[in-house]
């Protein structure tokens, strides 16, 4: 659909899905139940504040966006970004930097004070958005907005410096542009309080023990009449993964995870263990990669990066870590973005090989001719507490590196350096790690990687070339021509090697078979994840 078609829907539409599906199960959803999910301990309860995966997981259970992705039987697959109505009902692009919303009537705040269930008005749009722009760590992803005007209670405009394709995707993406009232920060005055986690979505945040568990209760008032069927969402701290595993074998939890992701052993295992649980796999957004500073020696020289990619057995990785399954090359767009992605058979085997090929003689020969004929020395920070199979990720790289000549020096980080420097390319020589799980849009992996100058670009690439087309990419509205110039970029960095893309896996993903429609969504909402499910039972 173009950009400038007007855009709306109605509760019914948005229900019609759900009645579809209830009838293909022959049966109607049940209301009631707990869905217990375990956690970590939330950093922070501001989602404004804190972009991170658990501080989301948190704060999607409670609040709504302007528009939203598709839920549980509404969505045709992991990776479907289609936008949605949520807060606002309909939007049109009256011109290529000018969008109007205008919001439902009637959609009311929980029943908590400050709020107290008022109705939601374009002010508490403009709040938000504009609190998203002071605060979020993320907030240049709005940095196009010039103004966000009031035109009456229900209308709300947004003026942009320049046409902005991202727009729809990142205000749908509940890690940014949650909408909020004004009332709760001018009384608790800090939003890391669980009295203060008043917003307009499907469930209602009653309790926080710190530790222990989070406890929300279905929204009576929600406004997509009948749902949750959920009475309450429990998030149970459980920091350690075995733990989790156990667990959900005992019947004490529906995930094993706050998504419900698993790895290929982990769940192997499992259907070994327990053939009752109901165990699916899926390509989820996420990409592994080594970055390096390519503004520094020797990483500055394309020989010796060329050299570190064609050191890395991917087919290897895949065997012995996965049973052969999951992709051989997560980026620059990881391989679930398959709308996006330039599969590799597309690239000339003259520079794909660059991407996901392995050759230990070339790789030497290469460093040789930089300079390096016996090999150099690097360190490879990381952080030791990513989830499996990270620990075996890193001693592969090391091992890789090591035989052609470069002595990787795993260096791990406690997790506080590691996402406030490494990951923001703050950091000397290599580092290995994971990025994007939970983005739903192609410029968070293209234009913030690559860009010159980029928070988010940590290999500190510097390509003129390279950046005209990452703004070209963002700047055009029209759907295939926009596919055409990400597929340009993708052949373009195809021989650069500014990262190195290692395999990704896919996750396999357990709950009891009593749990239904459930379905992944990608992106952070563990609240769009259980928006549709119901317990038959």
């Amino acid at each position: 659909m173009d950009r400038r078609e007007f855009i709306g829907a109605t509760v019914g539409l948005l229900a019609a899905p759900l009645a579809a599906n209830a009838q293909q199960a022959g049966r109607a959803p049940k209301r009631g139940g707990v869905f217990r999910v375990p956690v970590p301990e939330a950093p922070s309860l501001d989602p404004h504040q804190n972009a991170g995966f658990v501080t989301q997981v948190y704060a999607s259970l409670v609040y709504s966006n302007l528009v939203r992705f598709p839920a549980g039987p509404q969505a045709q697959g992991p990776s479907d970004y289609r936008i949605l109505p949520d807060l606002a009902e309909k939007w049109e692009q009256t011109t290529p930097t000018t969008m109007v919303f205008t919001l439902r009537r009637g959609v009311r705040f929980h029943r908590k004070p400050p709020a107290d269930g008022r109705e939601v008005t374009a002010e508490d749009v403009k709040y938000s958005l504009e609190r998203f722009r002071g605060k979020s760590p993320v907030r240049d992803r709005l940095e196009v907005v010039e103004s966000i005007d009031v035109m009456d209670r229900y209308t709300v405009r947004l003026v942009l410096r320049e046409p902005f394709a991202p727009l729809l995707n990142h205000l749908a993406n509940p890690a940014h542009c949650v909408i909020m009232p004004r009332e709760a920060e001018e009384k608790f005055k800090d939003l890391n309080n669980p009295d203060a986690m008043i917003g307009t979505g499907p469930f209602v945040m009653k309790s926080y023990q710190r530790g222990v568990r989070a406890v929300y209760e279905r929204n009576p008032d929600f406004y997509l009449s009948g749902l949750p069927y959920l009475d309450a969402v429990h998030l149970e701290v459980v920091p350690e993964q075995n733990t989790r595993l156990s667990m959900l074998r005992a019947g004490k939890l529906e995930f094993a995870h706050w998504w419900g992701w698993l790895t290929p052993e982990e769940g192997r295992a499992l259907k070994r263990s327990n053939p009752e649980l109901v165990i699916t796999t899926q390509m989820v957004v996420d990409m592994p990669h080594m970055w390096m500073r390519t503004d520094q020696p020797p990483f500055s020289d394309v020989r010796v990066r060329r050299a570190v990619s064609l050191a890395i057995d991917r087919s290897a990785w895949r065997e012995s870590i996965h049973y052969g399954e999951g992709c051989l090359d997560a980026g620059p767009v990881p391989c679930a973005m398959t709308e996006w992605k330039l599969p590799p058979e597309k690239l000339p085997a003259a520079v794909r090989k660059y991407v996901d090929g392995y050759d230990p003689a070339e790789a030497k020969r290469l460093l040789a001719e930089a300079g390096f004929p016996r090999g150099f020395t690097t360190p490879l920070f990381h952080w030791p507490g990513f989830a499996p199979p990270w620990r075996s990720y890193y001693d592969l790289a090391a091992d890789n590196l090591a035989q052609v000549g470069i002595t990787a020096q795993l260096r791990p980080e406690e997790y506080g350096k590691f996402s406030t420097t490494t990951a923001l390319g703050q950091f000397e020589k290599m580092a290995i790690g994971p990025f994007g799980a939970g983005e739903t849009e192609v410029d968070a992996f293209l234009y913030e990687n690559f860009l010159t100058g980029s928070p988010r670009n940590r290999s500190r690439v510097a390509d003129a070339q390279l950046d005209r087309m990452l703004v070209a990419q963002r700047r055009e509205l029209n759907l295939a021509r926009r596919r055409e110039i990400v597929h340009d970029i993708q052949r373009y960095l195809a021989d650069k090697a500014y990262y190195i893309w290692l395999p990704m896996w896919p996750r396999y993903i357990a709950h009891p078979a009593y749990v239904r429609d459930l379905r992944h969504i990608g992106g952070y909402s563990l609240g769009t994840r259980l928006m549709y499910v119901w317990l038959d039972r």
